[in-house]
């Protein structure tokens, strides 16, 4: 069953991107690249006390529902330990109105909510896993959110305002200038984005350039880096073969290699 997207209502819609529900018939082990794309998310197994995802060849199996922070870097999980599983992303900075853990110490780590929300965690876990249906489920963790949003601070608006700027697809201004249109000094600037976003701004702005890109090709189509990459405001193929290769562990080639196979693969098995 493919991925299930929920759209939350307003005023939750504002602070979270999405939320997921997923089911998967996996028997055979097998390792999927992910990418970052600078938000945090909240993510739990329903069948599995633990998520376990894989950097560098080493495993790390973290008690669920976990609160996974910013990643700068990519990661593999295995779909089949993730049979079933549900998940939010929040808006890059809106993460912390709900979960009070500076963002910047959750930079590429993911840690139990059970750490930060004890009881907290183990009823929100209850709760989805006794609601019936998928549906239902989803609905569940909203009402949890919503919950969690009442009286919560909100984001700062120099922090909403300089993540609108730098998640600009196709270049972005100076730093400098969306710092100063702040009002704030430099290192204040910096410090307050880092606590809610988790990455410098310079970073950050990185990140979504990236996924600005990965969005632009097509599967198992033939790409012109040259033109992307002027499209997505790097500053030549060079530029963007070094980011993707930090972003996605990957050369841009190896990467729309690995999307044509897939493809096929799911072609094959369709017919």
């Amino acid at each position: 069953m493919p991925r299930r997207i929920h759209k939350p209502a307003f005023p939750l819609s504002q602070y979270v991107e999405f939320m997921w529900r997923r089911e998967e018939a996996v028997t055979e082990s097998s390792r999927r690249r992910v990418c970052p794309d600078g938000a945090m998310a909240l993510v739990m197994n329903l069948r599995r006390p633990t998520a376990s995802f894989f950097v560098d060849g080493k495993t790390q199996n973290i008690p669920v529902p976990l609160l996974a922070g910013p990643w700068s870097r990519p990661f593999e999980i295995d779909p089949s330990q993730a049979e079933a599983a549900i998940g939010v992303v929040f808006r890059p900075g809106a993460a912390r109105m709900f979960f009070p853990v500076p963002a910047h110490e959750l930079h590429n780590a993911d840690i139990a909510l059970r750490d930060v929300h004890g009881e907290e965690a183990d009823r929100l876990l209850n709760e989805v896993c006794s609601a019936a249906g998928e549906r239902e489920q989803l609905l569940e963790v909203e009402r949890y959110l919503r919950r969690k949003l009442r009286g919560a601070r909100p984001v700062h608006r120099a922090v909403r305002y300089a993540v609108e700027q730098l998640s600009r697809e196709g270049g972005v201004r100076r730093i400098g200038e969306i710092q100063g249109d702040t009002g704030l000094s430099h290192t204040r600037f910096i410090q307050l984005f880092r606590e809610n976003v988790g990455l410098t701004p310079k970073l950050f702005c990185r990140v979504r350039r990236f996924r600005a890109l990965l969005s632009r090709i097509g599967k198992g189509l033939p790409v012109n880096w040259a033109g992307l990459a002027a499209d997505c405001g790097y500053f030549d193929q060079a530029h963007l073969i070094h980011d993707f290769r930090g972003f996605a562990g990957i050369t841009p080639a190896e990467y729309s290699r690995a999307l044509s196979e897939a493809e096929s693969r799911r072609a094959a098995a369709a017919s």
